[in-house]
């Protein structure tokens, strides 16, 4: 994940699994699926336009 030059951005997905792993505590397992499904797919996304975006 091309988090590294981004804290805030690394920050939001450290509180969201926080909360995921919330929710698969009090055994709400569908909520916390999707929500790991909407995480990983944004953070691929995120890595997608990452390297578009900057050259090595």
């Amino acid at each position: 994940m091309c988090t590294r030059n981004s804290k805030s951005l690394a920050l939001f997905f450290v509180i969201f699994y926080i909360i995921m792993a919330y929710f698969t505590f009090m055994m709400k397992d569908m909520i916390a699926m999707y929500m790991m499904a909407t995480g990983m797919l944004l953070e691929s996304i995120i890595s997608f336009i990452y390297s578009l975006t900057n050259k090595h």
